[in-house]
């Protein structure tokens, strides 16, 4: 919607509302208010067989059109990018997770994947968080909404109802998302192929996945909201706040990012020391290898970069709120170069 104003927030734990930040080119179009309910099913091992393709021709592609899931009898909505070339072969599946506050539309302006999900043939779904300030229940506690659980429905119902290939789901997130995809790797190592954690990578507690799951984490060492060094974020205490959104962040196991990817390449077998690689003036690549199944383990640290999704022309507005935005590299590139190298 170029030439519209649009009034976000923000990214992910990321602050308060940006008013008037125009969006970006490439941002998503206006999108679609087709909606599709579907009743959860019960909890299986596995994801059900995909759907035979050449079946949706009817459908839209190349906008977020919003879809509503029912989980466990509560009502769940997220949106759906198919791209143009969806439907004549299984395509992967890319579950892109908002930061608190930011919401389904604020991850879809902030990451513009749609080039990327066009390049690569993969189907983006974009979740809703819960709450008056959009969350995730990512420690978990048992008296919030199951977000755990929304992601495994979505998933059945993603390879039930569409073109997908169940083995190339990957779910990436931005900081309180990125909090979610890492305890995913936890609990359904058994559905996903591999995550990546844009500024919150964590390394959950407990945590025994049922297969090994690559892991890659971006992070800027100047983040105010979730430091790179693992102590309190002083733009936190900045934000808006409500009893639910409060209770989400208690028990977040905080940690330096590196400590982070080290216990994530310690759970996933990784027997070669990391090799660091200095990939771009301010970007270095941390690669931990020979890890069980080829599930390697990958850190890029930005020196300097804030609260943001490297190469976000939307991140980069927002840098009085969010901080420096690098575009030496582009979160959408090197997270797709990273995961489709992956099959579960």
């Amino acid at each position: 919607m170029q030439g519209r104003v649009h009034r976000w927030v923000a990214a992910a734990a990321v602050a308060t509302v940006l008013t008037a930040v125009p969006a970006c080119a490439g941002a998503p179009t206006e999108t679609s208010s087709a909606d599709r309910t579907t009743p959860a099913t019960a909890v299986s091992t596995q994801p059900p067989a995909p759907r035979h393709c050449g079946q949706d021709d009817a459908l839209e592609r190349g906008v977020h059109v919003a879809r509503r899931l029912d989980v466990g009898g509560v009502e769940r909505s997220y949106k759906e990018y198919l791209p143009a070339s969806y439907g004549t072969t299984a395509a992967p599946v890319v579950i892109q997770l908002h930061g608190y506050l930011s919401g389904a539309d604020g991850q879809i302006a902030m990451s513009a994947i749609e080039s990327t999900a066009e390049a690569g043939g993969f189907v983006v779904l974009s979740p809703q968080g819960t709450g008056a300030h959009p969350f995730w229940n990512a420690v978990p506690h048992a008296d919030l909404p199951d977000d755990v659980g929304f992601v495994r429905t979505l998933i059945d119902d993603v390879v039930a109802q569409r073109c997908v290939d169940p083995a190339r789901v990957y779910v990436v997130g931005m900081s309180n998302g990125a909090f979610l995809a890492s305890r995913v790797a936890c609990d359904l190592a058994d559905r996903v192929a591999g995550v990546a954690a844009v500024a919150g990578l964590l390394d959950p507690q407990p945590c025994s996945p049922a297969r090994p799951v690559p892991v890659l984490a971006v992070h800027g060492t100047g983040d105010r909201f979730v430091p790179a060094d693992g102590s309190h974020g002083p733009a936190l205490d900045t934000l808006a706040w409500d009893p639910a959104s409060t209770r989400a962040f208690e028990g977040v196991p905080w940690a330096p990012v590196r400590s982070s990817v080290a216990a994530w390449a310690t759970r996933n077998g990784c027997q070669a020391a990391p090799v660091e690689t200095q990939v771009a003036a301010a970007v270095t690549k941390v690669a931990h290898g020979s890890c069980r199944d080829g599930a390697d383990v990958v850190l890029y640290e930005v020196d300097g970069g804030g609260h943001t999704w490297p190469g976000s022309r939307f991140s980069a507005a927002s840098a009085p709120v969010l901080g420096a935005t690098t575009t030496e590299i582009d979160a959408d590139a090197v997270m797709w170069d990273f995961l489709r190298e992956h099959h579960r």
